[in-house]
């Protein structure tokens, strides 16, 4: 069997970038080695990440946080960020590599800016996506922590609902964009699954709500409230919609996302 590593040589002249998208706890990590792509460099923001948290002596166990981890937790993603958007893309684009960007694409608008700027650099850009249900999402993160006995970052559950939300949201738009060059797979739960949200609230966010936040003025409790009320309502809306099972209904599975992919490297 011919393996993407000796395809890629095989295509130098043309670099090939492949962006996974997908929420916390989806996944991406457990589909990618299932997925057998050689030795193709992968940038993982959460790898960078970590390795901030640990030199900030933050727990990796971000779902418990006090408000002095929560704020140093916050300055380690911004500079993770900061490195993988000006440092480590850069030089990849510079030096013509093909590589794998892990992470959730959860922008819209930010992920149409790089795939534009690697394709002015003369890349191919393909997405593979990764879909999960949102309560596997926030069981997976909920465990993260204790199953890799403290190596492996468990995030706040707010977050993976934020971001299940967006890239729920952004599964069509994404595969208008990259038309040919997306493929979707599922991981889903088997079984019944909660789909009221003030249920799957209770369940995994409210054992985890912070205690130790600074009170908020009147002005900014609304904001907050609002806030809160619209995500509720996104999530709710997206648990009812059909939307999720066409998201289901055209994926493929492993084996024929690994066909695609090789068929995009080659």
């Amino acid at each position: 069997m011919i393996s993407l590593l000796q395809l890629l040589k095989e295509s130098q002249s043309t670099p090939k970038a492949i962006i996974l998208a997908g929420a916390p706890g989806a996944g991406k990590g457990y589909i990618l080695k299932g997925l057998n792509l050689g030795n193709l460099k992968v940038y993982n923001l959460d790898n960078t990440y970590i390795d901030l948290l640990k030199q900030a002596n933050v727990s990796l166990d971000l779902k418990t946080a006090d408000a002095e981890a929560r704020s140093k937790a916050a300055k380690a993603m911004a500079q993770a960020t900061q490195k993988l958007k000006k440092e480590q893309i850069p030089s990849a684009i510079l030096n013509k590599e093909s590589f794998i960007l892990d992470g959730t694409a959860a922008s819209y608008k930010q992920t149409t800016q790089l795939k534009e700027e690697l394709e002015e650099a003369g890349y191919e850009v393909m997405m593979l996506y990764v879909y999960t249900d949102l309560e596997r999402a926030l069981k997976q993160n909920q465990e993260r922590f204790e199953k890799s006995e403290g190596e492996d970052r468990s995030l706040a559950p707010a977050v993976v609902l934020r971001s299940w939300i967006g890239i729920t949201k952004n599964y069509q738009p994404y595969k208008e964009l990259f038309n040919e060059n997306f493929v979707s797979v599922a991981n889903t739960l088997e079984g019944e699954k909660m789909s009221d949200i003030e249920s799957i609230i209770k369940t995994y966010l409210d054992p985890f709500k912070p205690t130790d936040s600074k009170p908020k003025d009147a002005k900014a409790q609304a904001r907050s409230d609002k806030q809160k009320e619209k995500m509720n309502a996104d999530a709710q809306a997206l648990l009812k919609d059909e939307a999720i099972s066409n998201i289901i209904n055209n994926s493929v599975s492993k084996e024929e996302a690994q066909s695609k992919l090789k068929s995009f490297i080659s």
